[in-house]
């Protein structure tokens, strides 16, 4: 194979590439990622919060990969690859979960009046007793598929990459129809009527799902993709990233006010007005990430992006 790229950039494959000589390729690049995040997360301490972040990331790109070239793989190997990332990737969101708390009470503390300052420090405290929990969690999951064993399973997957039917289409034929389904499923997502948090969670999966294909196979589409949609797309994270970066924190902060009343009232009467407020705190910003999102749809909805999706979809077909 080539060069390995960086973990937030590919290779780019041209759009008449063998689709099965790309997705080996493509696979192979997105998996790598994955190991070289890996071990910066595990060897890395100093910036153990952006290294986690970044394998995160890593694993849902290489899975999009593994899904967009489903037809390219024996189903047993499929599984087996996206089960691996499925692993990491829930192990790395206990750690983020609680790196998303820790990071947003550090920037609370800054400001704080010092009446608030103890219940800070406890908060903190109860934080990153839970962070070395799942820390650990972390390091058990790279035990059970460690960069080494990883490597190896890399290796399997690109060695069964096939296409069975014959003739074999280019990656740009392949590739097209699929970005459209892509497209289709963020824009039902996106349009409808619900105003139920988990809406815009699924809004952001199915984001992130066309961005990371259209990552893959940026080759095969018309240029205006990149100068519309892509940057559509980076918006998109940035606002639904935020709400539910304020979502799980305020989770954790209502799960740490519940414990504390089972166990100890006297200290969650103690405690309680400072997590209520940073409860609401977090809440306020949901509702102005909900905000964001709207503006973000009306642009989405502007003439300059739906040319472009026009113009994928008369090339799709």
């Amino acid at each position: 194979m080539g060069k390995h790229a960086a973990s937030d950039t590919i290779s780019p494959q041209p759009a008449s590439t063998p689709v099965a000589e790309a997705a080996r390729e493509l696979i192979d690049q997105r998996l790598t990622a994955v190991r070289e995040c890996l071990r910066k997360a595990l060897h890395r301490p100093k910036r153990r919060r952006q290294h986690i972040h970044a394998l995160r990331v890593a694993t849902r790109r290489a899975t999009a990969a593994v899904d967009l070239f489903r037809d390219c793989l024996p189903k047993p190997i499929r599984k087996e690859a996206r089960a691996a990332l499925r692993s990491l990737r829930k192990a790395v969101g206990g750690a983020r979960d609680w790196d998303v708390l820790l990071e947003a009470l550090a920037t609370t503390m800054h400001a704080a009046a010092p009446a608030d300052l103890p219940s800070l420090d406890m908060l903190t405290g109860w934080a990153l007793a839970h962070r070395s929990q799942a820390q650990a969690a972390l390091e058990q999951a790279a035990h059970d598929c460690s960069p080494r064993t990883l490597k190896k399973l890399q290796a399997r997957v690109v060695a069964a990459v096939r296409w069975k039917q014959k003739p074999q289409p280019s990656l740009g034929s392949f590739a097209r129809p699929r970005i459209g389904q892509r497209l289709g499923d963020l824009a039902a997502l996106a349009d409808r009527d619900n105003d139920a948090w988990s809406m815009l969670h699924e809004v952001r999966i199915a984001g992130k799902r066309l961005r990371y294909t259209l990552e893959v196979v940026a080759g095969c589409v018309d240029p205006a993709m990149v100068e519309h949609v892509q940057p559509a797309l980076v918006r998109l994270q940035e606002v639904l990233g935020g709400v539910n970066d304020s979502f799980t924190a305020s989770r954790l902060l209502e799960d740490i006010l519940s414990s504390m009343q089972d166990t100890t009232p006297a200290v969650a009467d103690r405690y309680r007005p400072v997590l209520e407020r940073q409860i609401a705190e977090h809440q306020q910003r949901m509702l102005n990430g909900r905000e964001a999102f709207t503006d973000w749809l009306s642009g989405w909805h502007r003439l300059a992006i739906q040319h472009t999706l026009k113009g994928i979809s008369r090339h799709s077909s």
